[in-house]
Parts: structure tokens; sequence; C-alpha cells
């Protein structure tokens, strides 16, 4: 399937990021906490077929943390990871072609911290809504997606000053896209996968 790129999407998405950080300050504001994080990371697919094409994709994010004084929180971001790799089609003469992979990921999810001092752990899960496209470089061929799938989350921030934070997580997505794939022996595509990042945050 092919498809024209717009600008509808940058603006979505700036306008995702306006609505997050006037969220965080509104909510600083009425006395709930809010953190706002600013991530990076690799994403690890769970198919083998897709670890071989792309191998660990880079991932950038940014989450706000939003906790009532009973420690039970919510927590909204926007992600992306991309990357890029090579695959082989055995139709006729067998090539291998550059292929492209996104996907946007925009999670909401309900969450509950143990604090102690500095330090603070959390956990969380909830629902994500994903847009993915896949496309093959030289060839008039693309897959793009989108899905609201399951998202858990384990993570742990240390202060490093009375605002400045240190955040480390393991992030777990399940995304059964609906599709089949030839690469895959017919078998169905998902873009499960565990996600490892860290950076820095702002408490408000």
């Amino acid at each position: 399937m092919t498809r024209r790129k717009g600008t509808g999407r940058k603006i979505t998405l700036a306008a995702a990021l306006l609505v997050i950080c006037c969220l965080g300050a509104q909510a600083a504001a009425s006395g709930i906490e809010a953190r706002l994080s600013l991530l990076s990371g690799l994403f690890n697919f769970r198919q083998a077929e897709f670890r071989e094409i792309y191998g660990q994709l880079p991932l950038f994010g940014l989450s706000l943390d939003l906790y009532t004084k009973s420690n039970l929180g919510l927590e909204a971001g926007i992600f992306r990871y991309s990357g890029r790799g090579e695959t082989i089609t055995l139709e006729g003469e067998p090539a291998v072609y550059p292929v492209k992979f996104y996907r946007w990921c925009f999670p909401l999810l309900l969450k509950y911290r143990l604090k102690t001092g500095r330090f603070q752990v959390s956990a969380g899960a909830g629902p994500a809504f994903s847009v993915y496209d896949e496309s093959w470089v030289g060839v008039d061929l693309s897959y793009h997606g989108q899905k609201v799938h399951f998202r858990g989350e384990l993570a742990a921030e240390l202060l490093l000053t009375r605002k400045i934070y240190l955040r480390a997580g393991l992030t777990w997505d399940s995304i059964a896209t609906g599709a089949r794939s030839l690469l895959l022996g017919g078998d169905p595509v998902r873009l499960d996968g565990l996600s490892l990042g860290g950076g820095l945050g702002y408490v408000f």
C-alpha cells in the first residue's frame, strides 16, 4: 500500500507536545506532582525475523507522570522508534532491498509508585495507541497501520537536585497488527518487544 506524507502528523505531534507541557504546568498549580521526562533507549523486537532485519531500534520519547498524594499516578507520553535494515525477496530473481521502519506510540498508563527520600520506583500498565510504517526503498511497496494495544512499564528515578532527576526503565509493548507476511512464512505480524531506556526529568 502506498500513501502520501503530509503535514497533518507533524501538526498532531506538535499539538500533543503542547498539551503534555500544559497538563504538567496545570497539575503543578493544582497540587499534583508532575514529572516530565526526556528519554532515549533501545527497542528489541520479540519476533526473530524483525530482529534480524532491523536489530535494535533507537527510541526517543517524552513522558509526563502525574501523581496524587496517595502515590497513584497517570502517565501520558509520545515515543518514536525507527530503524533501517535489509530484506530479501525470493519472487523471481533473489534481490536485497533496503527497508525503513518507524512507530509512533502514545501511551496512557495507570501507575503506582513507592517513594523514599530521593529515590522512587514505579509500575504502570494500560492502553497505548501506535502508528507504524514499513517501506521498501527503491520499490513501490509499503505497509502502514495503527493499533490500540497493551503497554507495561517498570521505572526507577533518583533525584539529583530538588527538581532534576535521573530515570531508567523497562517497557513492554504487545502489538498484534492483524496482518500476515510472506517474510514470516505467512505467520501473523507482531510488533511486540521490550524497551530499555533512560534519561533526565524535571519535577514541576
